[in-house]
């Protein structure tokens, strides 16, 4: 078996194959895990923003879940949503269990400034439509709303999202696309 570094950095496999070779590896070599981890913390982190009321409870669930990785990744099996759709799957798992002991909040708490405005002006107005969106958002179908956090949030394909869903490709976009047209007719900012 290759060296799992030498799999991190192979250049002529796409990403989601040398992921799959990672995951193989990293059921007997700790450093292909700790590769894995490296490249996917971020995605899984701001998945679980989206499902906790704080970055500290992100970063918690976010520990969370690939502690249950790395138990689980004996039992892994690569299918057509790759490496990242499981570890989202785990992730999401963790979140329920979480709101279950309340410490989720709703799938879409808050929505990021990602250009704080300088203005006292600017920021009021700014956060009025954070809000706004972060309210036509919640008004979705939970499943539609989890549709948009794995797209926009955790970065995934459709028919990465449908594995992370149990849905086929087809059937995730089409949740994708009836959300962003929802949002579209209920989200209307004036600017």
């Amino acid at each position: 078996m290759q060296d799992a570094r030498a799999l991190a950095i192979e250049e002529d496999a796409p990403v989601g194959e040398r992921d799959e070779e990672l995951a193989l590896a990293a059921r007997s070599d700790p450093t292909a895990f700790g590769l894995l981890y490296s490249r996917h913390r971020l995605a899984v982190f701001r998945y679980l923003r989206t499902r906790t009321s704080g970055e500290d409870n992100a970063a918690d669930l976010t520990a969370v879940t690939f502690e249950r990785a790395m138990v689980a990744m004996p039992r892994y099996r690569p299918t057509g949503g790759g490496f990242l759709a499981w570890l989202l799957r785990i992730a999401r798992n963790a979140a329920i269990d979480a709101g279950r002991r309340g410490l989720a909040t709703p799938l879409i708490a808050d929505i990021p400034d990602e250009r704080p405005a300088s203005l006292p002006e600017a920021r009021v107005l700014a956060n009025e439509r954070r809000t706004a969106l972060a309210a036509a958002v919640n008004d979705l179908p939970l499943v539609q709303q989890e549709a948009l956090v794995l797209r926009y949030a955790a970065g995934l394909t459709a028919r990465e999202i449908g594995d992370v869903l149990g849905k086929s490709d087809q059937a995730a976009q089409k949740l994708l696309s009836r959300a962003l047209a929802t949002i579209r007719e209920s989200y209307r900012v004036d600017i």
